[in-house]
């Protein structure tokens, strides 16, 4: 019943105003991942591949806002857990109810393991449409989905009309990075262009242009 009421309790405090809730890779990345892994073994705290299984969802929904505060109310099940992990204090996290259950959807679905074999797709498996949305992404011709400013700002390839100066000519740059090494590199994103993580690109943005890199490198001198 008190995780009941601590569930209770924290969706009427985040019902008013709630916006859309982003990405939860997004949330998985920034909130979750330095801890736990996703079918990997125990990092600082648990593994979270089925947690959604071992656990119900009200459950889940007031470990993850206040482990803390459900540990005080005497819930048994979170006092054993934080004395299984050396009672590493667990922080928490000032997430909306909508971002919550997009999170715990996302693992449901398995979607870090989903999302780690599509970043290791090779650039070499692109079709002609996903470079062309990298080459449109690139010169500014199509704008990304989280907003900022194209690579074309700061950047060019080769001898095209469009670029910038203010970063390096990005023709050989897929050569030097290679695959996986182009994957890190979009998917950090990097300033100007990204000013905040909310701005990075999309999976489907990275590796398109990923794959337009990896066609500049092979069909330039």
């Amino acid at each position: 019943m008190k995780t009941v009421a601590l569930w209770l309790a924290m969706v009427c405090c985040a019902a008013s105003g709630a916006a859309a809730a982003p990405d939860p890779a997004t949330t998985f990345g920034r909130s979750c991942s330095s801890c736990h892994s996703f079918g990997r073994g125990v990092l600082v705290g648990p593994d979270l591949k089925g947690v959604t299984a071992r656990r119900d969802r009200p459950w889940l929904l007031s470990w993850i806002s206040s482990s803390q505060g459900l540990i005080a109310s005497g819930d048994q099940t979170a006092i054993t857990l934080f004395e299984k992990f050396n009672k590493q204090r667990m922080p928490d996290q000032r997430l909306s109810i909508d971002e919550l259950n997009a999170l715990l959807d996302y693992l449901e679905a398995g979607g870090p393991e989903l999302d780690a074999r599509r970043r290791e797709r090779s650039a070499d498996a692109a079709t002609p449409d996903e470079i062309e949305m990298g080459r449109a992404l690139f010169a500014g011709q199509r704008p990304f989905e989280r907003g900022g400013a194209s690579c074309a700002t700061c950047h060019r390839i080769g001898d095209e009309p469009a670029g910038g100066t203010l970063g390096p000519d990005l023709t050989r740059a897929f050569a030097r990075f290679r695959d996986r090494g182009m994957t890190t590199i979009l998917s950090r994103g990097c300033f100007p262009r990204t000013p905040s993580p909310s701005a990075r690109l999309t999976e489907q943005e990275t590796f398109a242009l990923k794959a337009y890199l990896r066609r500049a490198a092979v069909t330039r001198p």
